[in-house]
């Protein structure tokens, strides 16, 4: 074998194993890539099942969930595309299934109260994921500058909402301890929480029912101070009463005194 023929053979290996390594790191480029994509893609879905299940349904309307439902149908696709699994495919028509729910017949979601500082501090979270989302859907060109707006505002007012909601969860339970003025005070904490968006209709509604309860405590408070009073008033001339029984009494004795 000349030379020249060991050196191309040489050469020849080298380049087969620089292939054969460039492949090798190629593919695991590729794997690490399909993982990394999988991974954002399954957390994008969580946050859109959390928005349209664990965020208390008074905070969305069905144009918003459609929405998020719509990109949450869209991110299984995708998925579907690294990995074709039973579970994904399960997942797409559950949210298929959820979509033609809320387009056929706008249904109605029951309140879920919102009582504590945990809570509301969890449901200003879920919100503020939704800004973000909202905002990267109009950034991709996914939403119009109109739509985007009407459900950044919306989103706004919700957060007001939920501070608002704190606030007379904690009148209520106050009232129901017998402590009006304590609830009167979370009743305007919550008609404080709105002053952002005090002209909104529903941010409207929502403070003259406050200013009604709070009314509506005042006078209640009144009507104990007043009968506080007059309990007052009744045991004071009782006291005296009796104070001039026994001054009668004592006259009575001075007097006996004096005549023997």
């Amino acid at each position: 074998m000349s030379t020249t023929t060991i050196t191309i053979a040489i050469i020849a290996v080298i380049c087969l194993s620089i292939g054969a390594i460039y492949i090798s790191q190629a593919r695991e480029r590729a794997r690490v890539e399909k993982i990394r994509k999988t991974n954002v893609l399954t957390e994008r879905h969580n946050r859109m099942q959390q928005l349209l299940h664990d965020l208390p349904p008074q905070y969305l309307n069905n144009e918003l969930r459609i929405m998020i439902a719509e990109r949450s149908a869209d991110t299984v696709k995708e998925l579907l595309l690294l990995n074709k699994t039973d579970r994904l495919q399960g997942y797409l028509t559950a949210d298929h299934d959820y979509l033609k729910n809320l387009r056929e017949n706008n249904p109605k979601f029951p309140a879920v109260p919102v009582k504590t500082e945990a809570k509301a501090k969890e449901v200003r979270g879920y919100l503020e994921v939704l800004q973000r989302f909202v905002q990267s859907q109009h950034k991709a060109k996914r939403l119009s500058g109109g739509s985007a707006k009407k459900y950044l505002d919306h989103i706004t007012l919700s957060i007001c909402q939920s501070r608002a909601d704190l606030f007379v969860g904690k009148a209520e339970a106050a009232n129901g301890n017998g402590k009006p003025r304590v609830a009167i005070h979370n009743y305007h904490n919550a008609i404080d929480a709105f002053k952002e968006f005090a002209k909104h209709p529903q941010a409207a509604k929502a403070i003259a029912l406050n200013k009604a309860k709070i009314k509506a405590l005042e006078e209640l408070a009144d009507q104990n101070n007043q009968k506080f009073r007059d309990q007052e008033e009744a045991r004071n001339q009782e006291a005296n009463k009796e104070w001039d029984s026994f001054l009668d009494k004592d006259d009575n004795w001075q007097k006996k005194n004096s005549y023997d």
